[in-house]
């Protein structure tokens, strides 16, 4: 595969596996989503991370990014009766700029859900109310949400809703202040060591959250982290280009690649 080489022989390696199972998969199955199974996993993230952040190509890293989202995703979509579970798959697609399978993953209401991780139901109330635009919905999840960042949750869970409330109150100074305590809060947790705490891609997620919903005078006073996990240099990049995110790499299948980026497709099946 041309494209990586370069010191990329070990990308190489792991996609080209990677490629071979689900090719397999599907040749076994004919249906896209029952290729990621424990056996295949997902896309190759987190052997590969650091080489593509390192060589800081940011739309290949966008790109990147955007692959392992888009099965991720899929596996929110066509699993379970809530996407509560896929906040991070929310803002994993916001960061990068997958608003398709975005307006998927967001509610349009608040679901009265159960036996969840805690951060997530506050703060996905606290999303479909500011990504919708719904003030019904906000009414509802802003009291919810300034009670359980007050709480004894740890830091990055609180960080994350107290973020989403500084994003309501468009006050980015507090915005900024969050955005930190979420990334070092992170590093105090058991996010993976080879991918979450390289480069934190939800914190990306908000940041970008702030970037849709506020004009372009405030979204410009919002700081970004300083902090090892945030990629200053990304964010930039991310917010003075036009993305059109694109698979990093495709399969010989064009089906898989359909869905991956169309999942509705799969849906649709599903249904």
């Amino acid at each position: 595969m041309e494209q990586y080489q370069g010191g990329w022989e070990e990308i190489s390696q792991a996609i080209d596996e990677h490629i071979h199972l689900m090719m397999e998969r599907y040749l076994e199955t004919g249906n896209v989503f029952r290729c990621i199974s424990s056996k295949i996993g997902f896309f190759p993230y987190s052997q590969c991370l650091r080489k593509v952040l390192a060589d800081k190509d940011w739309d290949r890293l966008n790109n990147f990014i955007y692959q392992e989202n888009c099965f991720r995703s899929l596996c929110s979509l066509m699993c379970g009766d809530t996407h509560y579970w896929a906040l991070l798959d929310m803002l994993d697609a916001l960061a990068v700029g997958n608003m398709k399978t975005l307006d998927l993953l967001i509610p349009y209401k608040t679901e009265p859900v159960t036996h969840i991780f805690p951060v997530y139901r506050p703060a996905t109330n606290m999303l479909i109310g500011l990504w919708r635009k719904d003030s019904s919905v906000l009414d509802y999840a802003v009291p919810r949400a300034k009670k359980f960042a007050s709480g004894k949750r740890p830091q990055w869970e609180r960080a994350v809703v107290a973020y989403l409330l500084a994003v309501y109150d468009k006050n980015p100074r507090e915005a900024g202040v969050q955005l930190e305590l979420l990334c070092r809060g992170v590093m105090r947790t058991d996010f993976d060591a080879d991918s979450d705490k390289v480069l934190f891609v939800p914190a990306h997620g908000l940041y970008q959250l702030a970037a849709c919903l506020w004009d372009e005078e405030l979204f410009q006073q919002l700081p970004m982290p300083n902090h090892k996990i945030f990629s200053k240099e990304y964010a930039i990049w991310r917010n003075t280009q036009k993305v059109h995110p694109e698979l990093f790499t495709k399969y010989p299948e064009p089906m898989i690649n359909s869905i991956l980026t169309n999942p509705e497709i799969e849906m649709l099946k599903q249904n």
